[in-house]
């Protein structure tokens, strides 16, 4: 992983953190968007691991296919939860504070408008869930 890329996704965080300071509202948004960043990184590690396993043991493969496609289906799911909470997240933090909210709100990838990317923002899922996890190690 990018160490800049990851540092910039804790430094957005910790920035609108601040703006947040005395909003619930928006606290309890950002936990849910943090909450769903970490559900597809976890959805898509698990259906990475579980294809890599059927791939050392082809045999299994046929027995897996309904496995398969229900992570498949649950990865999207997660993936379809992030771009909503991300959008409507960010959507809360313009409004709400337009003068304060940084270009891009809390999503971090340049150009910002590549929030429309779903790869994107599946990779700055990635950032910000590694740098939550590992912030002291950076």
């Amino acid at each position: 992983m990018e160490q800049k890329r990851i540092k910039k996704a804790i430094e957005r965080r910790n920035q609108v953190e601040k703006i947040l300071e005395n909003d619930e509202n928006g606290k309890k948004l950002l936990r849910g968007l943090t909450f769903s960043a970490f559900d597809y990184i976890d959805s898509t590690l698990t259906f990475e691991a579980h294809r890599r396993k059927l791939k050392d043991c082809e045999r299994f493969i046929d027995d897996s296919t309904e496995v398969m496609v229900e992570m498949d289906l649950n990865k999207r799911r997660t993936h379809n939860a992030l771009i909503s909470k991300l959008n409507s997240f960010n959507r809360y933090l313009f409004n709400t504070y337009p003068d304060s909210a940084p270009i891009g709100g809390i999503y971090t990838l340049e150009p910002p408008e590549s929030i429309r990317d779903r790869n994107k923002v599946g990779d700055w899922a990635g950032y910000y869930v590694f740098g939550l996890k590992n912030g002291d190690k950076n």
